[in-house]
């Protein structure tokens, strides 16, 4: 009791800023952070992503999963729902190396608008859960959310700033009339408090029967603090940290998937986040790191591990990241990815990682539906490895 009234006062205190956060706790915040067993990253909002929206049918294969027999069961309890950038609009919800703007007040409403759409995003994953449940029953639990925060970037053009030009700081947008100034780390806080506070109230308004919000991601797969490259930029342990103790004043948990060995793992949880899930970092290229290094980086720092594949997994090519070749051609990497990705499964078993640390899984804009869907027996074998592995995971039970 004594922690509640804790809790609440605390979210009080920090809700004092103006109108543009709340002042209770919703009825599904609780004290205790949800645990997660799993949980599968969902990309959306960016135009050229391809299908660009999700709907019940694209939500099902990571919802359910049928097994040889026919037998339906719940597969992924959790996801991941974030944006890495547009086109459209040539901007980065994170720091950009690659010439794009950062993103703005706007596009932020914009990922929210996305994923709240009436028919697509969690309306449609409330009914694929609905339909689901009208099968097999209901889920222990309502499908947890994880809303993915943008990184409120301290440059407009964070490119040109480190070459000396074009180094406005005043470009977000207001919070209660006021200009937001992102070279002030508070500035920075208040933007990252009203993306928390803007989905929560989405969250209540809509009131999904099988869908609830769990928490917020990191979108920044690096973390500074004091003496790190170009830390007067960042100073994520100041404003990172105050998103997170944000999040839990309001019963939220925070979350952060870094690349392997990535700057700021060892100091995670001096952060404030409830779970870290490294990248092995393994499938992509030629073993950088050697699965003793990862199973010691995940154990010393109580990380969880990320299961990885996308388009260039499967038979035919349909992933846009190898541009020299058209979708339908022969994949040349499709064998080489699939042992590399039951690495993954024989590795988390044979180190005794599987039923002790979460798992996420990356699968690219689609690929855990063009997996399912896939034609070729190896690709479906493949899914059927994934699915299992999910499903009978011990720390689901």
């Amino acid at each position: 009791m004594k922690k509640t009234l804790i809790t609440i006062l605390a979210a009080l205190t920090l809700c004092s800023c103006g109108s543009s956060s709340r002042s209770s706790l919703y009825k599904w915040e609780k004290d205790e952070i949800r645990p997660i067993a799993d949980a599968a990253i969902c990309y959306g909002g960016h135009s050229a992503r391809n299908p660009y929206l999700w709907t019940p049918e694209r939500f099902e294969k990571t919802v359910a999963y049928t097994d040889e027999n026919g037998q339906e069961h719940w597969l992924f309890d959790n996801m991941i729902m974030m944006e890495l950038w547009d086109d459209d609009y040539k901007v980065t919800y994170s720091i950009a190396n690659d010439g794009r703007y950062s993103s703005r007040k706007e596009h932020w409403q914009g990922q929210i608008d996305y994923w709240f759409d009436a028919e697509h995003g969690f309306a449609a994953l409330d009914k694929c859960v609905a339909d689901v449940a009208s099968r097999i029953g209901s889920p222990k639990t309502k499908r947890g959310i994880i809303f993915s925060l943008p990184d409120p970037v301290y440059f407009e053009h964070y490119t040109d700033a480190m070459k000396g030009t074009n180094r406005n700081t005043v470009y977000w947008g207001e919070i209660d009339g006021v200009e937001m100034d992102f070279s002030k780390a508070e500035d920075r806080v208040k933007a990252y408090k009203w993306m928390i506070d803007q989905v929560r109230a989405k969250f209540a308004e809509a009131k999904y029967k099988y869908v609830e919000l769990i928490g917020f991601y990191v979108l920044s797969e690096e973390l500074s603090a004091p003496g790190s490259f170009r830390y007067e930029y960042k100073e994520h342990d100041k404003t990172i940290k105050a998103a997170a103790d944000y999040c839990h004043s309001v019963g939220e948990g925070f979350y952060w998937v870094p690349y392997a060995m990535a700057p700021g793992i060892e100091s995670s949880k001096d952060f404030g986040f409830d779970l870290v899930v490294m990248q092995p970092n393994y499938y992509w290229t030629d073993a950088k790191w050697s699965w003793d290094q990862i199973e010691k980086k995940i154990r010393d720092n109580g990380l969880g591990m990320e299961l990885e594949f996308e388009g260039t997994h499967g038979e035919p090519l349909t992933s846009s990241i190898l541009s020299n070749l058209k979708n339908g051609q022969p994949n040349p990497y499709s064998e080489r990815n699939k042992a590399r990705f039951q690495e993954y499964l024989d590795n988390a078993k044979a180190r005794g990682l599987y039923g002790e640390v979460p798992f996420v899984l990356y699968a690219g804009t689609n690929g855990l539906y063009e997996l399912a869907t896939s034609d070729d027996a190896n690709d479906i074998e493949m899914y059927h490895k994934l699915c299992k592995f999910v499903i009978e995971n011990p720390l689901k039970k």
